[in-house]
């Protein structure tokens, strides 16, 4: 009898309810880095675009109203606008085109 009690202290774990090796799943603080690393580079794509379309028409407006020119600031700011989103999808897909 003493043989067998010697083979369960010695590490015989059939007993435990242990789980078994595998990857956690439980969406844990570690899972959330994980993932907020890996969507990073994107999170701010609409931020570039937009910001390099809406400023130049938003600066020619204001331009407008200070020299009294109205659509010519907005319309240059726009054609600006559109060229430097152009130019920021082009950098955009060098850079994740990759």
């Amino acid at each position: 009898m003493s043989a067998t009690h010697d083979s369960d202290a010695a590490g015989d774990s059939s007993d435990r309810d242990e789980p078994p090796d595998r990857p956690h799943s439980s969406g844990g603080v570690a899972d959330w880095m994980k993932a907020l690393r890996d969507v990073a580079p994107y999170l701010d794509l609409g931020w570039r675009l937009a910001g390099a379309a809406a400023f130049p028409p938003l600066i020619g407006y204001a331009v407008d109203a200070w020299l009294g020119t109205l659509p010519w600031g907005v319309l240059i700011g726009a054609g600006l606008g559109l060229a430097s989103a152009a130019v920021q999808l082009r950098r955009l897909q060098n850079e994740f085109g990759r």
